[in-house]
């Protein structure tokens, strides 16, 4: 997958992907407690950087984030 990833960034091929509204973050805490890869989604949302090559991208910071700061976008090529 991180594999994977990196190819599709360097083609510039479209893709489904995390994004960040640092703006949105109250600071809940829900995110990095449903991620199971244990990483420090909070800190990511903060950055508004998503991008991880640990991340499996499972959303699982997405559904618990209840102010829609951890979102699916999709990125052109």
């Amino acid at each position: 997958m991180i594999a994977g990833r990196k190819v599709r960034n360097l083609v510039g091929w479209p893709a489904l992907r995390l994004s960040a509204g640092a703006d949105r973050c109250v600071d809940c805490g829900r995110c990095p407690e449903t991620c199971p890869m244990s990483l420090d989604v909070r800190g990511m949302v903060r950055e508004g950087r998503m991008e991880n090559t640990e991340c499996i991208l499972c959303g699982g910071c997405v559904d618990a984030c209840p102010e829609g700061a951890a979102r699916h976008a999709w990125t052109e090529g």
